[in-house]
């Protein structure tokens, strides 16, 4: 009797030690791949060379709404590819609407600043035809990230999505 209570004292311990490894080494694995995401995000910001597919966009008035998965801002070196949506007053635009936020352009202006040890703001300035513009990017270790625009003859705009390589 007390040889079998001691076997399976044993069992049962060898079983929670096989367990407690496999969690460590599932969560090891996942911080290991955590950092170099998150080495990709900053090397990614740092090159000016980055993608963010948007999948939710919030216009100053009217509702938030979902995003088709094929619109995009993409910094490529010192030009901006901007195919994102627009829902918003505008002022001074020719008439029908104007390209929108539908544009190549080349960067004035690249600023990368990091908030916090996950997070780090863009502020890139861009001109076009028909409008002056500010987008402000936050994007976290995780490659989650919100852009805010604000241009001169719209009203300003927000986006939802996250970093592609």
């Amino acid at each position: 009797m007390i040889m079998r209570k001691l076997l399976l004292t044993i069992a049962w311990m060898a079983g929670v030690v096989f367990f407690a490894s496999c969690g460590t080494t599932a969560s090891a694995q996942r911080s290991e791949k955590a950092s170099e995401l998150a080495a990709k995000v900053k090397d990614a910001l740092t090159e000016q060379n980055f993608k963010i597919e948007v999948n939710f966009m919030t216009p100053l008035k009217g509702m938030a709404r979902s995003v088709t998965p094929d619109h995009y801002l993409q910094v490529n070196g010192e030009t901006l590819f901007s195919y994102l949506p627009y829902a918003g007053d505008a002022f001074n635009i020719p008439y029908g609407g104007g390209q929108g936020l539908n544009f190549t352009e080349s960067i004035d202006s690249y600023k990368l600043t990091q908030k916090k040890s996950d997070e780090f703001v863009v502020e890139i300035g861009v001109k076009n035809s028909e409008d002056t513009y500010v987008f402000t990017i936050t994007v976290f270790d995780n490659g989650r990230a919100s852009i805010d625009v604000r241009g001169r003859e719209r009203d300003p705009i927000s986006f939802n999505g996250e970093m592609r390589f």
